[in-house]
């Protein structure tokens, strides 16, 4: 019987010097004819559900098959995988390799001790991850960044700043339809009375009002929008304080959060919203469903939303982990992400085709990623959900 698990492994052993770059990472480790034996059993990927996971059973999963590495995707929520991976350390048959989800997500298992660190010569695709992205705790595979989108017949000069949403001049377009549309009511009124000349320009200044456009939000985003009133009140992005200042003031303004993109973009199409935050990915979903609003990188800097995946502390497969995230920087994967999600790729070397280049941030917009504090975010994310509620939504 030892003798027909020998021919086994070594079977697999074989197999996998066959194999290509991906079986490379498996070669490269101690252990060679026993991580090869453990990898054709398969990796345990943690993953939320959706267009992600679904996209990377079609795209990743055929660069590992011919190493004998069949991915199995443990769909939970960012929760309900902390709470495995919390339960899981010192198990003595834990279950899941690594896990798939938001920087934010990550360092907060990171902080509990739940994440291994990353072996960079196990993992060598993570050599091409850009500069600014680049953890020493997780692997980032794909990312988007903030942007300022908004409707050009709303604004006589096109705005570039977070702070121009509180300005004044934010709102002379909207204002200045308020003047035309009295003007034209009391012209239109003309050989009445005095008392009907005044109603009916109070009429279409109340009109003017009732439509009166305003600063949209999305729900979901209150630590990224918090950075961003930081940014914007001219202090730093750990000063989460001035943040919720700014964002108090904004909605003294009249802006409004929204439940989901779906919502914001309708609210733009029905004329109500003059300018949003948002996700260059979602801008971008939006331009191809036909809502093509301008959009900039604020100049006070570029706040970043990142996916990471990372090696479980308790993982019983670590080569096999290495392989999976050796995959997800291939070139491959990240044009799929860039072409169906409108991710922006991880890597130097993703060579995007032409009609996916919009998703790229030019070199002078990459020198202005902001640096956050992943540990005070982590820390604060529950106090600004509860302001974020009482402020928008009370």
């Amino acid at each position: 019987m030892a003798a027909v698990r020998t021919r086994r492994s070594f079977l697999r052993f074989s197999s996998l010097l066959a194999a290509g770059p991906v079986a490379s990472t498996l070669l490269g480790l101690p252990g060679l004819a026993r991580a090869a034996a453990q990898c054709g059993a398969g990796v345990s990927v943690g993953i939320a559900a959706g267009t992600r996971q679904a996209l990377l059973q079609e795209v990743l999963d055929p660069l590992l098959a011919p190493a004998g590495l069949v991915p199995s995707y443990q769909v939970a929520s960012a929760l309900a995988q902390r709470t495995r991976i919390r339960a899981e350390v010192g198990a003595r048959k834990p279950t899941l390799d690594l896990v798939v989800l938001r920087d934010r997500e990550l360092r907060a298992i990171q902080m509990e001790g739940g994440l291994a660190p990353i072996d960079a010569q196990a993992v060598t695709r993570g050599a091409q991850v850009l500069p600014a992205l680049q953890s020493p705790s997780a692997i980032p595979y794909a990312w988007t960044g903030l942007v300022l989108v908004y409707d050009k017949s709303k604004f006589k000069a096109p705005p570039d700043s977070l702070a121009a949403l509180l300005e004044p001049a934010a709102e002379s377009a909207s204002k200045d339809v308020a003047k035309d549309a009295s003007k034209d009511a009391a012209k239109d009124a003309s050989g009445k009375d005095s008392s009907e000349k005044t109603g009916a320009a109070n009429g279409a200044a109340s009109g003017a009002g009732q439509s009166r456009d305003h600063i949209g939000l999305l729900d979901g985003m209150p630590v990224t929008l918090a950075i961003a009133g930081a940014l914007a009140a001219g202090k730093g992005a750990a000063d989460l304080d001035a943040g919720r200042a700014w964002l108090t003031a904004l909605r003294g303004q009249g802006a409004r959060a929204y439940y989901d993109e779906n919502s914001l973009a309708r609210a733009f199409r029905h004329g109500q919203v003059r300018a949003a935050l948002v996700w260059r990915s979602t801008a971008l979903k939006w331009k191809k469903d036909g809502l093509d609003l301008a959009s900039v990188v604020p100049r006070e800097g570029l706040i970043p939303s990142v996916s990471q995946a990372a090696p479980v502390a308790a993982g019983p497969n670590r080569a096999c982990a290495a392989a999976f995230l050796n995959a997800l920087l291939d070139v491959k994967v990240q044009q799929a992400l860039a072409a169906r999600l409108y991710l922006t790729p991880a890597v130097v070397d993703a060579a995007l085709p032409p009609e996916s280049q919009a998703v790229a941030f030019a070199p002078a917009e990459l020198e202005r990623v902001v640096k956050r504090d992943m540990d005070l975010l982590v820390r604060s994310e529950a106090d600004l959900n509860t302001f974020w509620n009482a402020t928008f939504h009370a």
